[in-house]
């Protein structure tokens, strides 16, 4: 099905929010947090709010270790609204190939949940544990600058969803709704890295155009992106 004039996934959202805000949303695998759009709409602006404060905006990489919960669905929205660009990772990603990610798509910002990629992460930047947050210094990943969890990790190098919340409770609008209204439906939201079986690696984009024409769900979206995995 197709829209006579695509829409990014923030203008969708916010339709949704308007048309029905009470409606129910099932969140990933999440069958014990469940929240209506309005409530999943109020915590992604204040965690697009955070991000903003740490300098992820519009075509910012941010790498995205997906997991079936409710704060990754939180995270992804957040960064719809704020034209950033989503690089799914696999939890099983092994250490070469992630920092080969980290290096060709100069990857800003690292998401994760799962506890066990953080042992894989510290194996890529090992001096991250003693970086401030917001600071990480590395100059094999020059552009790496954020970790953030959306579980409940407490580190000095790691940013928490519930911070950069937080964050964003003492933020002004004005910043994200800047940048909601410079994207465009051509611009991408999606570009996944994939190994062939001769071990060349492949990139593809998705734009919020192409997600919009084919996609017309919350559930449609969030098996979209764990399908580009």
């Amino acid at each position: 099905m197709k829209t006579e004039n695509p829409i990014t996934l923030a203008h969708f959202f916010d339709k949704m929010i308007h048309e029905n805000p009470k409606q129910v949303i099932s969140t990933f695998k999440d069958e014990i947090n469940v929240f209506t759009i309005d409530e999943l709409n109020h915590k992604a602006n204040l965690l697009a709010k955070g991000l903003v404060y740490i300098g992820v905006g519009k075509g910012t990489p941010v790498a995205l270790v997906l997991s079936g919960t409710t704060n990754c669905l939180t995270f992804v929205v957040a960064l719809s609204k704020i034209a950033a660009v989503v690089v799914p990772l696999s939890k099983d990603i092994d250490v070469e190939q992630f920092s080969d990610v980290l290096k060709i798509g100069k990857i800003n910002t690292v998401g994760f949940y799962a506890d066990q990629f953080l042992e894989r992460f510290k194996k890529v930047i090992p001096n991250y544990l003693e970086s401030e947050r917001g600071y990480i210094n590395n100059s094999s990943f020059p552009n790496l600058k954020n970790v953030v969890t959306f579980g409940s990790i407490k580190n000095r190098g790691i940013f928490t969803t519930r911070e950069l919340m937080l964050l964003g409770e003492h933020t002004d609008d004005f910043e994200i709704e800047e940048l909601s209204a410079q994207i465009s439906a051509e611009d991408v939201f999606i570009r996944s890295y994939a190994y062939s079986k001769k071990n060349k690696l492949n990139i593809s984009e998705t734009t919020h155009g192409d997600i919009i024409n084919e996609h017309f769900s919350i559930s449609a979206l969030q098996n979209f992106i764990l399908n580009a995995v």
